[in-house]
């Protein structure tokens, strides 16, 4: 039997928030509850990461990629490109995922 997909889009700004979107992602990922895991930061939860290396190491084991777009609005672009992070402009890709069944989770 096939899997749901799944697409995890941390946009809080409450890091609580935040982490339990990505220890749920992580799980799923690890434990294969579904076939797969993508994961995108976008808004306020861009700032809120920052502050967590922990957080940062995470998501980019995860392959995350944060919207380059919020990044440049806010001036965190640079801090991202260094800490290695993936920045990209995500709205045509998360549209596409969504568009291919990938089920949305907003945290």
């Amino acid at each position: 039997m096939s899997k749901a997909k799944v697409v995890i889009i941390l946009v809080n700004q409450n890091v609580d928030v935040v982490k339990t979107g990505i220890l749920f992602g992580s799980n799923a990922s690890k434990y294969n509850w579904f076939d797969d895991v993508k994961f995108f930061l976008m808004g306020e939860s861009e700032n809120t990461i920052l502050g967590n290396d922990e957080l940062i190491n995470t998501l980019k084991e995860l392959e995350a990629i944060a919207c380059k777009f919020v990044a440049k609005e806010k001036g965190i672009d640079q801090i991202y490109k260094e800490k290695g992070f993936k920045l990209e402009y995500i709205g045509e890709p998360l549209s596409n995922l969504i568009n291919n069944g990938y089920v949305p989770m907003v945290f």
